[in-house]
């Protein structure tokens, strides 16, 4: 009996939804066909009601929460978002980390090979940093990768062009 389970219940659904209408919602593919729709959409108005209703008051603690909450950093808004993720959502979101992780250090080391001389270097030494570093990805993350390097190499030679978002 390998089923899936569903994911935790967002903050939100936790203030709208009521036990009585989770429980409504479980029962609901046991109902009467005939039924199905109109008790579904009772469901929905419900949980749109109370929803109006939370923010219309503007001293409930639980609409402040949700007003309030802001995440330092896109890392931690990230961290936030994990628990309601599928696993492949999941492993996108850690390729997306590692690869936001890696570009500080892959800056550092064009920024190294550029000042001194790297283009020339590199080929002499035969020793390339973006392939080190891409070697150890996994396929998808590889592409991830190539693709970043690629916008960040672009939004470089744009800046050495003098391109600026002020026009000038």
């Amino acid at each position: 009996m390998d089923r899936d389970l569903p994911g935790p219940m967002t903050p939100f659904d936790e203030l709208v939804t009521t036990p009585e209408l989770q429980m409504i919602k479980l029962l609901l593919p046991y109902t009467p066909a005939s039924g199905r729709q109109t008790l579904a959409a009772l469901v929905k108005c419900r949980e749109l009601d109370q929803a109006v209703r939370l923010f219309r008051q503007g001293n409930n603690p639980a609409a402040q929460t949700l007003r309030e909450c802001r995440p330092e950093s896109p890392d931690d808004l990230l961290d936030c978002l994990r628990p309601y993720l599928t696993p492949q959502q999941t492993s996108a979101l850690d390729t997306i980390s590692q690869i936001r992780e890696m570009m500080p250090l892959i800056e550092i080391l064009r920024a190294s090979q550029a000042a001194t001389g790297s283009a020339s270097d590199e080929h002499c030494t035969g020793f390339n940093f973006t392939d080190l570093l891409s070697g150890m990805l996994t396929p998808e993350q590889q592409e991830l990768f190539a693709e970043y390097s690629e916008l960040f190499s672009q939004e470089q030679k744009n800046e050495k062009k003098g391109d600026r978002s002020d026009g000038q």
